[in-house]
């Protein structure tokens, strides 16, 4: 046990040196003309809505960075919660800003959600979300990205929540 405890520790110390050495380097992982594809997942008990008690959320994203540290954002995702009981499909667009080389980002998005509540008709909602999170490079390209967010709900404010969303990204 001591032996698999210690290879974890070096194998999360080379990530970090990894990750270091290319924030130190002259060029910026979040500079004009790049590209940026991701996935995420939330829920899990780590997030909280009124009209839910567990959910299931995963997230498809992708990016270009117009200006170095401005990123354009589209969003694609699906939401199940409460085992069923209510399944949304939201699609987005929204921006993101890195501050400088840290990692650090901050944006917001605005999307567009169909709602299928079990026998209720299915109804559709305006979601703006505001987000913020780290991004933790692993190698010159790939990224851990855990993140929080509050997502509001226009048509039913029971279905506005907040939690934390944990996921991948590779900048190109």
């Amino acid at each position: 046990m001591k032996k698999v405890f210690m290879s974890m520790i070096a194998l999360m110390m080379a990530m970090s040196v990894n990750a270091q050495k290319y924030l130190n380097d002259s060029g910026t992982p979040f500079e004009e003309g790049k590209f940026y594809v991701g996935a995420s997942f939330s829920g899990l008990g780590v997030n909280y809505s009124k009209a839910t008690d567990w959910t299931l959320g995963l997230q498809a994203k992708g990016g270009y960075l117009f200006l170095d540290n401005w990123m354009l954002v589209g969003v694609f995702d699906y939401v199940n919660r409460s085992n069923g009981s209510s399944i949304a499909v939201n699609i987005g667009a929204g921006a993101r800003y890195y501050f400088d080389q840290v990692g650090i980002y901050t944006g917001i998005t605005a999307k567009y959600s169909h709602d299928k509540v079990s026998g209720v008709k299915g109804y559709d909602d305006f979601k703006p979300e505001i987000y913020a999170g780290y991004a933790f490079f692993l190698s010159h390209h790939v990224t851990i990205e855990p993140e929080i967010y509050y997502e509001h709900s226009f048509h039913d404010t029971d279905y506005s929540g907040f939690g934390l969303r944990l996921g991948f990204g590779y900048f190109f």
